[in-house]
């Protein structure tokens, strides 16, 4: 099984919303991957926010009830074929800190769509702007399936 990493700054909110949904669809579709997520500056431990939970309630087999932060770590960057960032930023620090990964460090809409560009953080957003971010992670991840195919 190929990992994908998913990664954001907290790991709370747009990394894990990520990567429910694409293990949701990538086991629906047998493609033989399988997605992680990570912060940059994640504190250890912490739940996924209420309200990136209550935003995954509308996509069934995406459950954050469980999930808790982890910070990314250098075995991160070796196990993952495919390290997909929420922010161009998040992409640059990667690099900087492991330069020899650059053939796998995309932010995720550059990936999918060719368009080099950030997934606003929903961090301290009410739970419509989380729906919202959900959303938008959604459509990525279903053309990352399909061009991963």
């Amino acid at each position: 099984m190929k990992k994908i990493l998913f990664v954001c700054t907290g790991n709370t909110c747009r990394s894990p919303m990520a990567a429910a949904l694409f293990n949701r669809l990538a086991a629906a579709s047998g493609i033989g991957y399988a997605a992680a997520s990570a912060g940059l500056a994640a504190a250890e431990g912490i739940p996924a926010s209420v309200n990136a939970i209550k935003a995954m309630e509308g996509y069934p087999g995406a459950d954050l009830s469980c999930h808790t932060s982890r910070r990314l770590s250098y075995t991160d960057i070796k196990e993952a074929c495919l390290i997909l960032t929420m922010e161009r930023i998040h992409r640059q620090y990667i690099l900087s800190m492991y330069p020899e990964a650059y053939q796998k460090v995309f932010t995720l809409k550059e990936y999918v769509c060719g368009t080099d560009g950030d997934i606003t953080d929903p961090y301290g957003g009410d739970e419509a702007v989380y729906k919202h971010c959900a959303e938008i992670l959604s459509q990525a991840v279903e053309k990352l399936i399909e061009k991963l195919k």
